[in-house]
């Protein structure tokens, strides 16, 4: 019990902090959601919350329907880089066992629904994320139990070439480059 209230003590001191600074805007931010015996979670920078029992990877996937909406796909996980497609990733990721922290990701990649899950415990928490905050690509995050891993899942069609693709098609454009310059200094 003595573990659980420090925990939840310093849920709500990073819940009034951010407020007072500015970090995080919205109800979202100063009210920790309570998931039953998994954990209690906060996500900075989102519009909806909602708790589940189980593991996210396990269970979002084209079909699950989350804030009302089906076809979700695994972006990211922060513990595991096979995992995802890559569209949208964590530039700083939750911590692992931590129980608080800033998250970042490197693109919005034109998407209008993007979710970040939090993992602890039997459960976890997904957030959808307020993209009308001055900078809704980073935040900060809490759980009152040790975290197991957090994701980044999407709904829709990117509409940005994911940085992988992008540096294949940056390579292929360089080389034609030098091609053209070589058979340029050949004919003269």
């Amino acid at each position: 019990m003595r573990i659980f209230k420090r925990s939840m003590a310093g849920v709500f001191v990073i819940a009034i902090v951010s407020a007072l600074f500015g970090f995080a805007s919205g109800p979202a931010q100063a009210v920790p959601m309570s998931c039953s015996s998994a954990a209690t979670y906060t996500l900075g920078d989102s519009t909806s919350a909602a708790c589940f029992s189980g593991n996210d990877t396990n269970q979002i996937d084209g079909s699950f329907p989350l804030f009302g909406m089906t076809g979700w796909v695994l972006a990211d996980k922060n513990d595991d880089t096979a995992s995802g497609d890559g569209t949208i990733k964590f530039v700083t990721g939750p911590t692992n066992g931590a129980k608080n922290g800033t998250w970042s990701i490197d693109t919005l990649a034109g998407l209008t629904n993007v979710v970040i899950t939090l993992k602890a415990g039997n459960g976890f928490g997904a957030f959808l994320l307020d993209l009308t905050v001055p900078d809704p690509l980073s935040g900060i995050w809490s759980s009152s139990k040790g975290l197991s891993h957090a994701s980044i899942y999407y709904n829709g069609t990117p509409t940005t070439v994911p940085l992988p693709a992008g540096a294949v098609l940056l390579i292929s454009g360089l080389a034609g480059i030098g091609l053209l310059t070589s058979r340029r200094r050949k004919k003269t």
